[in-house]
């Protein structure tokens, strides 16, 4: 190449070379000493080579430091042109002619892995971003950064993790946008003991950045942290920081679980009353559990009564019920059923309601509606052995046969007959009115309906089943504890399922122990949360000692196969409430087609 030409791809290469970034002053020597800088002229005017020519020229170019430069220059050209193949090879060509310095070669690099990453080419990129690690420079955090990114973008988590302590091994100083940065990437990658440490960096650097100290605090909280995270946040609630909904109700909700459930119920109770969380049942039912666990039971019931008149949950009318019947205050505790009766119940609650209901008439003295309304409660599996003792506790009248047919009353379900809240009953014989829905009972006399679905929070019982009744009670209390924990409620009896009955003596069989639940609950341990199936079933009630469970569901399908049913293979056993290991009482229930 004549002397003329090659000054002059010398100096228009060395005018299109960019910046270097982050280079710290000792690097800024090493790159001096490769840099040959073009002096001032008018000879450059016009003199400038297009891209095209450039390629064209570029393999005749021997010097290896002007190869190198034009090669970066065209991989420039390439990226902007979003001609990304391009740019890779234009790249490599100018690394491998080794023409320009150390710190020259690592900045291609770092573009050569951010061009991959704009690719999708994540193996690539941590390997190119490896070699410039490689090189007897001093470390620089954002290659590390760069290579942790690649790493997350492939899920090698355990990469990341060690790409990030590496950089802090190398005691290198992060701004706070990169703190940020390796944050996230922490976070993300599950580390949060380095998450702990970073975020009480960045609280240093910006101790009024609110999401620093909520963050901080849900970073303990991963970690199981209840009591930093619990000092964290009222730290947090002392300097006045920022608290949205979710953060106040985490707040109360650590108090609680640190056994502190009345500075729960203030710190929820004062956020209420200033309109910082919103006015809802769902809070107001917290308040509820917060005064209960409190011991403060007036409180607790001036709480679920707000919950109850706003969301007309019947399930909390109900407990609100049972809290005024504790302290006999049986007008209240009427006129409460008669607010959760006012429009048609859950089919799973109107049993309850009735006995409930049928307890406040007696007390009040109207025995005629109390009658009535504890008879219906008969009528249904699970509270029906509490109403048959209310009766006889009564000396009622026995029902009559029209009384003993279906639900009729001021508190019903779907396939019942409402009845007004007059105080009325209905005659005690004849036939049912037209158009009226009844419990379904075949010819000759089994009972029949269909469970609707429900969101159970269940266990899985290993063992043979004449050994179930002695693990009721462990197996309760502990998932009880667990469901509460992962915000839940109990919403029904306990459930027994078999997956595969066959009324055959068993060692081993396949069964669910479950707790009806609502609210979004989701599994843990050795708990799981599932939703069940329209359940098409016969069913018959039964009490008895713990061995009585199994006999009574064998009674059952002795009686359905007499009948010709033909067996699902599913099956189960509801406990009725207060059942213990000596006195079950429970209705068995077989699916059939």
């Amino acid at each position: 190449m004549p002397i003329a030409v090659s000054k002059l791809l010398r100096g228009l290469l060395l005018g299109g070379v960019l910046a270097v970034s982050s280079v710290s002053a000792q690097e800024q020597g090493q790159y001096r000493s490769r840099i040959l800088l073009t002096p001032d002229g008018e000879w450059l005017k016009g003199a400038g080579l297009s891209i095209k020519e450039l390629e064209a020229q570029l393999g005749s170019i021997e010097e290896t430091y002007a190869k190198s430069s034009a090669g970066r220059h065209l991989a420039r050209h390439y990226v902007q042109r979003k001609e990304y193949d391009k740019a890779i090879a234009y790249y490599e060509e100018a690394l491998a002619a080794e023409g320009l310095s150390a710190i020259a070669n690592r900045e291609m690099l770092r573009e050569m892995a951010q061009v991959y990453l704009l690719k999708k080419s994540y193996g690539p990129a941590a390997e190119t971003l490896q070699k410039a690690l490689a090189l007897n420079l001093v470390a620089d955090a954002a290659d590390y950064l760069l290579l942790a990114r690649a790493h997350h973008q492939m899920g090698q988590y355990v990469e990341v993790v060690a790409a990030l302590d590496q950089m802090q091994k190398d005691g290198l100083s992060l701004p706070g946008a990169q703190m940020q940065q390796a944050l996230a990437l922490y976070y993300r990658a599950g580390a949060f003991s380095q998450s702990e440490g970073m975020l009480i960096k960045l609280l240093q650097l910006q101790p009024d950045e609110p999401s620093h100290w909520h963050l901080l605090a849900s970073v303990y909280l991963q970690q199981n942290k209840k009591r930093q995270a619990l000092d964290h946040l009222a730290l947090a609630r002392e300097k006045l920081v920022p608290f949205v909904e979710r953060d106040v109700l985490l707040l109360a909700g650590l108090q609680a679980v640190n056994n502190n459930p009345y500075g729960a119920a203030q710190t929820l109770e004062q956020a209420l009353s200033t309109n910082e969380v919103s006015v809802s049942a769902k809070n107001y039912r917290r308040l509820f559990e917060f005064w209960l666990q409190a011991q403060e039971p007036d409180r607790a019931r001036r709480a679920l009564k707000q919950a109850a008149q706003l969301s007309g949950d019947t399930e909390l009318y109900i407990y609100l019920a049972q809290l005024e019947m504790e302290r006999q205050d049986f007008q209240a505790m009427h006129n409460t059923m008669l607010a959760a009766c006012a429009k048609e119940l859950p089919d799973a609650f109107v049993g309850r309601a009735n006995l409930l209901l049928g307890i406040s008439q007696l007390k009040l003295g109207d025995e005629e509606g109390a009658r009535r309304s504890l008879i219906n409660a008969t009528l249904i599996g699970g509270v029906n052995a509490q109403a048959g003792q209310w009766l006889e506790f009564m000396n009622a009248t026995p029902a009559t046969a029209q009384e003993a047919r279906r639900i009729v009353g001021i508190c019903y379900g779907s396939r019942d007959k409402r009845l007004e809240a007059t105080g009325s009953t209905l005659e005690s014989s004849g036939a049912a009115p037209a158009g009226t829905s009844e419990f379904e009972v075949d010819a000759v006399g089994i009972k029949m309906k269909t469970v609707p679905p429900m969101r159970l929070f269940y266990a899985k019982y290993q063992g043979p089943p004449s050994e179930l009744a002695s693990e009721i009670q462990s197996t309760v209390v502990s998932m009880t504890v667990n469901l509460v924990k992962s915000g839940g409620s109990v919403r029904g009896p306990l459930q027994i399922i078999f997956s595969r009955y066959t009324n055959e003596q068993e060692t081993q069989a396949d069964i669910q122990l479950g707790l009806p639940t609502g609210g979004a609950v989701g599994g843990s341990g050795r708990f799981r949360v599932r939703t069940t199936e329209p359940f098409k079933c016969v069913y018959q009630s039964f009490e008895g000692s713990g061995p009585g469970l199994m006999m009574g569901l064998a009674a059952l399908a002795e009686s359905a196969l007499a009948a010709n049913y033909k067996f699902t293979g599913e099956a189960r056993i509801v406990l009725s409430a207060g059942a213990d290991a000596e006195n079950f009482k429970f209705e068995a229930q077989l699916g059939v087609r």
